[in-house]
């Protein structure tokens, strides 16, 4: 005799085997005939195809949870382990409360559908290919919080936290909008509705804070592991002031997978109290990292679609951002870790990035996995930094090749989203 419960799990599989093929098929007309109408197969097939491809990879990924109706035990948080979320301590089941108000006050950007197009596209959609600008976008809204209230800041609606919420918002006009960092990446040659690695996603970034200068923040990415401290406090200290550091690390773990030497560093890295995360994530999908429990990276993922906000339709002063919050985190075994990744780290003030140093050259700069080289003095074969002293209009609009980008592409030529 055959039960209801058999039944009831043989309907859902083949609703959700059929959801999946629709959605496949949806995402194939998507690319081909609205995501990228002006592209012929016989001019650029290859792009098509990777494009194509990508796209129904991600999309799988967007619509996995129709076949997670059976928990998958090993990625879910341990009781009596510990967890550490940015310098901070948990352990269930007794800080679950705690746990989930601190990942809560995060700032979570996901997939948006129906914003206003991409300046020169016809993208009204990230879906498929923004997880990564939506995974440095919370890396440097965390920066943000952090920049303005402190890591123990909790979610709670004010004038200054709804300033934050607002440059990111899906509108053109946003200074890290979705719009602004893909038009930013243009410069780094990747077209708008192609898949960034983190170095690329950091560089766009580090462009779009040059032209907020009332932040009052730096943005400096190290280039090829290795950085230079004296070259660091150049950008930062000018006539005995310091101006805050965003410091943003890209790494290369290994070639096609993570190698274990340097599992310790970056697990060492969301301990330390200057972490504000990291950007990376596993083929195809991205995702933003805010600590571990075990050998396994929590991140927050930006793989779910949601309805975008439009600013001319709600009240700027008050912005409905329950969509902009979670409590759902996940976990990502380490073997399983794409080797592009990037670290960062928040510094306010001249003595913290002083002892940021310190622990840097204390561990992950040493040891049998180090992750990148540091030094004090810029070595003499290296040219001098200087900086940018154009004053930039009110009100100005930038085309990123007039701000400079030479560093702005990924040196290594790896990304994220794998093609094979």
């Amino acid at each position: 005799m055959v039960s209801w419960s058999s039944l009831w799990d043989s309907y859902s599989y083949h609703l959700g085997v059929t959801t999946l093929v629709a959605v496949t098929l949806y995402s194939a007309y998507h690319v081909f005939y609205k995501q990228i109408p002006n592209v012929r197969m016989g001019d650029n097939l290859e792009y098509t195809l990777n494009t194509l491809n990508n796209t129904i990879n991600n999309t799988i990924t967007d619509y996995s949870p129709v076949f997670s109706r059976i928990p998958d035990d090993k990625n879910q948080l341990l009781e009596r382990v510990d967890i550490q979320v940015l310098n901070r301590s948990y352990e269930l089941p007794e800080d679950r409360a705690i746990l989930e108000r601190d990942i809560e006050s995060f700032l979570w950007f996901s997939y948006r559908r129906n914003f206003r197009a991409i300046g020169g596209t016809t993208y009204t959609s990230d879906r498929g290919w923004g997880c990564m600008l939506r995974c440095i976008q919370m890396l440097y809204g965390h920066a943000l919080i952090r920049h303005t209230f402190s890591r123990d800041w909790r979610w709670a609606r004010s004038p200054p936290y709804n300033d934050i919420l607002r440059h990111f918002l899906d509108d053109p006009d946003g200074l890290y909008s979705i719009q602004q960092i893909a038009k930013a990446g243009c410069s780094a040659g990747k077209d708008v509705g192609t898949w960034f690695g983190p170095n690329t996603a950091a560089q766009s970034i580090r462009i779009l804070t040059e032209f907020h200068k009332e932040l009052n923040l730096t943005v400096q990415v190290v280039m090829d592991n290795f950085m230079c401290i004296e070259d660091i406090k150049f950008y930062c200290k000018e006539n005995d002031v310091w101006t805050p550091l965003l410091l943003i690390i890209p790494l290369r773990l290994g070639l096609n997978e993570c190698n274990n030497i340097y599992i310790d560093n970056i697990k060492f890295c969301f301990e330390i109290e200057q972490s504000v995360g990291a950007v990376g994530g596993r083929p195809n999908s991205a995702f933003y990292f805010i600590g571990y429990q075990g050998d396994k990276l929590l991140y927050l993922d930006p793989h779910v679609t949601q309805e975008s906000l439009n600013p001319l339709e709600i009240d700027l002063e008050n912005i409905p951002d329950e969509t902009y919050h979670t409590t759902k985190v996940d976990l990502l075994p380490w073997e399983q870790l794409d080797p592009s990744i990037a670290i960062a780290f928040y510094c306010k003030t001249e003595e913290s990035f002083d002892d940021l140093c310190r622990q840097f050259d204390d561990t992950i700069t040493h040891g049998s996995g180090p992750l990148f080289e540091m030094v004090a003095k810029r070595p003499a074969y290296m040219t001098p930094p200087s900086r940018t002293t154009a004053e930039i209009p009110e009100n100005y609009t930038a085309e990123y090749d007039e701000v400079n980008t030479e560093d702005a592409s990924d040196s290594d030529g790896f990304e994220i989203i794998s093609n094979s």
